[in-house]
C-alpha cells in the first residue's frame, strides 16, 4: 500500500508539472489535461514496463515512475516555469472561486448526493470485491494472469482478455502490483470518473455555460443509474466516454486557444498545437479502452481539421499574423491549413497509436483480425458485434422490433421504479432523462444553432448523436453513456441563457425585460429548473440504489440485498461465503491449495475464472483443446502438469465427466456434483454446476 501511494503521488505530482507547463487557456483545460497525463502515464509505464520489457513488477514500475516524474519536474521547472507558475495560480484562483458555490444550495444538494453514492459504491466494492459478471469473466481476469506471468501479454485461457482492448485493466494491474491482489478492481473506474467530470465542466464551458451550471452539467452526469452503478465494477463504459469526451473537449477548446494566444502576442501554432497533441493522447486512451471508440475517432479528427481550417487565417509561413493578401485568400488559407494539418496529424497521430493501438496489433499477428472475433471492416472473425454480443443479450420481447422503437421503449422503462444492475437492461438513464435531459437536448441544439455555437454542433453534439445511432444496441444504456452527457451540457446552456448570462441572450432581452425585476425572475425559473433536475436525479438515485446488485441468500433462495442487508454483510467476516457468485466457487478456494494449477477444457464456458484464480491469484489455470476422449484428456493433463481438474456437466463435458467418474485410478473427486455452481444464474434458473478432481496415480480401493 505505502509504494502504491507514494508512487501514485509522485505521478499526480509530476503530471501536475507538465499540466501547467503547457499554458493552456482554461484552468479546466489544465486540470483535463492533468488528469490525461497522470491516466496515460500509469497505462503508458504499465504497458512498457510490463509489456515491452516484461518487468511488470513493484520494482520495475517504481524506477519507471522515479525517472519519469523526475524529468518531468526538472523539464518544467527548468524550461517553462514561469508558464507553469502562472497556470498553477490560475487553477488555484478558479478552486478558491469554487467557495461560491456554497452560495448555490442546489449544486450543494447535488454534489452531497453524487459523492454519498460515490462513497456507497466506494463501499461496496471494497467490502465485496468484483461481483459484476464480465469483471469476473475477463476485465479482472486478464490482469490476473498478467500479474502471475510477470508480464502484460496474450491471456490464451481467457478469449475475451485477450482480444478486447485492455487499456482500463492495466489500471488494475498496476495496483495488483503493489498490493498482490485485484480484488480493488473497481478502483480502475477513479482515475475516468475525475476525467468525465472535467471534460463534461470543459464541453459545458465551450457551450457558453456559466460556471455553476457547468458544474451541474459535470455532477449531473455522474448521478445517471447507468454511470454509477458502473463505479463498484471493472466495467469499461464510463471509463470509454468520460476519455472520448475529453478528447472532444480538447479539439473544441483548440480553436479559442489559438484566437486567444493571437490576439495576446503569443504563436496561434503553438497553443493549437498543444491542444491537438493533448486530444490525441485522450483519443488513444479512448480507443485502448474501447474498440467503439474508434468511430468517435474519426470525428475527433474532422472536428480537428475544421478547427485547422478556422486558425489558418491567424497564421502564415514566417510568422502567426491576420492579414492575408487581396485575392489570394482561399489559395494562401488551403496552403496553411495543409502546412498545419500534416503536423498537427501528426500531433494527434502519435499519441493515439503510442496508447491505443497495441491491444489491436497484438490481436491481428494472433488472429489474423484486430476486431477478433468479430466481423468488421473486411476481417473475418466468428461473426458480427449483433450476432455474437447484442442478439444473446437482448430481451425477448424486443428481438422483432426495430431499434428506434427499443429504444424508446428501454427510455420509456425508467419512468417508474424497477430493479437496477450495472449492466441496466432495459433503462439506465434514470427518470431525469425523460423529465429534463432529453426535452433539453432538443431545446438547447436549437439554441446553440441559434447563436451559431456550430463548434459544439459538429465537434459534440454530431459525434454522440451519430454514435448512438451507429450503435448496434443504443438501447442499452451503457453503450451510449455520452447521450445523458450531451443531454447535462444542453441544460447548463439552456439554464445559463434562461438567467440571462449569455452576453447574446442579455443583449436580445434588454429591450423588453426591462428592470432588475425581470432578471430575478429570470433566475428563479432557471432555479426551479435546475431544483427539478436534482430531485428527479435524486429519485432515480435511491431507486437504482435499493435495492442493491449484491445477490445474498441461501441454498436457493437468493435476492439482491437490501441497503441494510448490504451493510450487515460488510461487518461480516464471512460474507464471501453469503454473496453470490463467490459463494458458488468458494468451494475451489477450500479444496485446491496455493500454488496449484487448475485445468479446464474449452468446453467449460469459462466461466468466472477470475474466482477459480483468487483475488490474491492463489492459483493457475490452464485451459485444454478439446479432449477427445478420457486417454486424450490423461496427455493433455500430463503435457499441462495441472494437478486439478474441472469438468462441468453441459456439453461435451458431460460425457467426459463420466468417464472421469468411471475412473478412479487417475482421477479423485474433490467437489460432487451440486457444490460448485459453474453457470451462477439467479434464483429460479437451472444451475449447471461443476466438478473437481484431483490428477494423479491413486491406488485402487480395497
Amino acid at each position: 500500500m505505502i509504494g502504491l501511494c507514494l508512487t501514485l503521488v509522485l505521478t499526480a505530482v509530476g503530471t501536475w508539472h507538465v499540466a501547467c507547463a503547457l499554458g493552456l487557456r482554461r484552468p479546466v483545460d489544465t486540470v483535463t489535461a492533468w488528469l490525461l497525463a497522470g491516466t496515460a502515464q500509469l497505462t503508458g509505464l504499465t504497458l512498457l514496463v510490463g509489456g515491452a520489457l516484461w518487468q511488470l513488477n513493484a520494482w520495475g514500475l517504481a524506477i519507471a515512475t522515479i525517472v519519469v516524474v523526475a524529468a518531468e519536474i526538472v523539464v518544467a521547472r527548468r524550461f517553462r516555469d514561469d508558464v507553469r507558475r502562472s497556470a498553477q495560480k490560475a487553477v488555484a484562483t478558479r478552486l478558491g472561486g469554487a467557495k461560491t458555490f456554497w452560495r448555490h444550495p442546489i449544486l450543494v444538494l447535488l454534489g452531497v448526493l453524487v459523492l454519498g453514492q460515490y462513497a456507497w459504491r466506494a463501499a461496496i466494492g471494497t467490502a465485496f470485491g468484483p461481483l459484476d459478471w464480465d469483471g469476473l469473466w475477463y476485465h479482472v481476469t486478464g490482469p490476473d494472469i498478467w500479474l502471475q506471468n510477470g508480464h502484460v501479454g496474450h491471456t490464451s485461457d481467457v478469449l475475451w482478455a485477450d482480444v478486447y482492448p485492455q487499456g482500463q485493466e492495466l489500471l488494475t494491474a498496476w495496483a495488483g502490483v503493489f498490493l498482490g491482489t485485484t480484488r480493488y478492481a473497481w478502483t480502475s473506474n477513479i482515475p475516468f470518473i475525475l476525467l468525465g467530470l472535467s471534460a463534461i465542466a470543459g464541453l459545458a464551458r465551450s457551450a457558453g455555460a456559466s460556471r455553476k451550471y457547468a458544474v451541474l452539467a459535470a455532477f449531473g452526469f455522474f448521478a445517471v443509474p447507468a454511470v454509477f452503478l458502473q463505479a463498484s465494477t471493472s466495467y469499461v463504459d464510463v471509463a470509454a466516454a468520460a476519455a472520448s469526451m475529453a478528447a472532444l473537449q480538447l479539439v473544441i477548446a483548440s480553436r479559442d486557444a489559438a484566437v486567444a494566444a493571437d490576439a495576446s502576442g503569443g504563436s496561434a501554432r503553438a497553443a493549437l498545437f498543444r491542444y491537438l497533441a493533448l486530444t490525441g493522447v485522450a483519443l488513444g486512451l479512448a480507443i485502448g479502452v474501447k474498440s467503439s471508440n474508434l468511430l468517435v475517432g474519426g470525428f475527433v479528427v474532422l472536428a480537428g481539421l475544421i478547427q485547422v481550417w478556422c486558425v489558418a487565417p491567424l497564421i502564415r509561413r514566417g510568422g502567426d499574423t491576420p492579414e492575408e493578401e487581396e485575392g489570394r485568400v482561399l489559395g494562401a488559407r488551403l496552403a496553411t491549413t495543409v502546412r498545419l494539418a500534416v503536423p498537427g496529424a501528426l500531433l494527434v497521430g502519435v499519441p493515439t497509436l503510442l496508447l491505443g493501438s497495441y491491444w489491436y496489433v497484438r490481436t491481428w499477428l494472433r488472429y489474423d483480425n484486430p476486431f477478433y472475433p468479430f466481423t468488421m471492416f473486411g476481417f473475418q472473425g466468428e461473426g458480427t458485434v449483433h450476432d455474437l454480443i447484442i442478439v444473446p443479450n437482448t430481451p425477448a420481447r424486443w428481438l422483432d422490433q426495430g431499434a428506434a422503437e427499443t429504444t424508446l421503449d428501454s427510455w420509456w422503462h425508467d419512468r417508474s421504479r424497477h430493479a437496477y444492475t450495472y449492466d441496466v437492461i432495459p433503462g439506465g438513464f434514470g427518470l431525469q432523462w425523460l423529465a429534463v435531459l432529453l426535452p433539453a437536448v432538443v431545446l438547447g441544439l436549437g439554441l446553440l444553432l441559434w447563436k451559431r455555437r456550430f463548434e459544439i454542433l459538429y465537434g459534440f453534439a454530431l459525434p454522440v448523436v451519430v454514435s448512438a445511432a451507429a450503435s448496434p444496441a443504443p438501447w442499452w444504456a451503457r453503450y451510449v453513456l455520452t447521450l445523458p452527457a450531451l443531454g447535462v451540457v444542453c441544460l447548463a446552456v439552456l439554464l445559463t441563457a434562461l438567467e440571462g448570462r449569455l452576453p447574446q441572450v442579455r443583449s436580445t432581452v434588454a429591450g423588453w425585460a426591462g428592470g432588475s425585476g425581470v432578471l430575478v425572475a429570470r433566475r428563479l425559473v432557471a432555479g426551479g429548473v435546475a431544483l427539478a433536475f436534482v430531485v428527479v436525479s435524486a429519485v432515480s438515485m435511491w431507486w437504482a440504489t435499493a435495492p442493491t446488485h449484491v445477490w445474498t441468500g441461501s441454498g436457493t433462495k437468493w435476492h439482491h440485498a437490501s441497503v441494510r442487508e448490504a451493510i450487515d454483510l460488510m461487518r461480516d467476516p464471512a460474507r464471501d461465503n453469503k454473496v453470490q457468485p463467490r459463494q458458488a466457487y468458494a468451494p475451489i478456494g477450500r479444496n485446491v491449495p496455493k500454488g496449484e494449477t487448475i485445468a479446464l477444457t474449452e468446453n467449460s464456458g469459462a466461466q468466472f475464472l477470475h474466482l477459480v484464480i483468487g483475488d490474491g491469484h492463489e492459483r493457475r489455470i490452464d485451459l485444454l483443446d478439446t479432449p477427445r476422449n478420457a486417454a486424450d484428456l490423461r496427455g493433455k493433463l500430463a503435457k499441462s502438469g495441472a494437478r486439478y481438474l474441472l469438468l462441468t456437466e453441459a456439453g461435451k463435458d458431460a460425457a467426459l465427466l463420466r468417464q472421469v467418474y468411471a475412473d478412479p485410478r487417475h482421477y479423485r473427486m474433490v467437489v460432487g456434483a451440486g457444490k460448485i455452481a459453474w453457470f451462477w444464474l439467479p434464483a429460479g434458473s437451472r444451475i449447471p454446476s461443476a466438478h473437481l478432481f484431483e490428477v494423479g496415480d491413486f491406488p485402487p480401493k480395497a
